[in-house]
């Protein structure tokens, strides 16, 4: 049997009989677990990659399934042309499911886009300001301002 190293094993020579042993480790977490510890630490990743796991991700998902859907209602060369503005969302055999795929390519696919900019933008004006503006422009006293101004007039 194998020893798990810096635990007593029942049987030991050096330990005694009343020695609480500690309880043996779990061989694996139930997926359930897994998934809520999964989940629970997702909070603790960066803006861009946070946002497009739980807000971009579950906007492409749904845009996707709405583009699936038309494509077999309509036909594909159709809900693409729609989907790009290509073609009238009037002119196909299922109108008003065209028009929600033609709203969603005109408004969630830039949006999407928009966002994922700006989220890259904002972080990489956040990873140049690692500086407060007191440190970098700390503030003078008045006197220490009489003591440089009456210097200046010495030269």
């Amino acid at each position: 049997m194998a020893r798990s190293p810096g635990y007593a094993q029942p049987g030991d020579a050096d330990v005694p009989a009343e020695f609480p042993l500690p309880a043996p480790a779990v061989a694996r977490e139930r997926r359930r677990e897994l998934l809520r510890r999964w989940w629970r630490s997702q909070g603790h990743q960066r803006n861009l990659r946070y946002w497009l796991l739980f807000r971009g991700l579950p906007v492409l998902v749904a845009l996707a399934v709405l583009y699936v859907v038309t494509g077999f209602v309509v036909g594909w060369r159709d809900a693409y042309d729609v989907s790009l503005g290509i073609e009238s969302p009037a002119a196909t055999s299922a109108p008003v499911l065209a028009w929600f795929l033609s709203v969603a390519g005109w408004l969630v696919m830039p949006g999407v886009a928009g966002a994922v900019a700006g989220y890259v933008v904002s972080d990489s004006i956040g990873s140049r300001r690692s500086r407060s503006l007191n440190e970098s422009f700390p503030q003078i006293s008045k006197d220490d301002l009489r003591e440089i101004l009456r210097e200046l007039d010495d030269e």
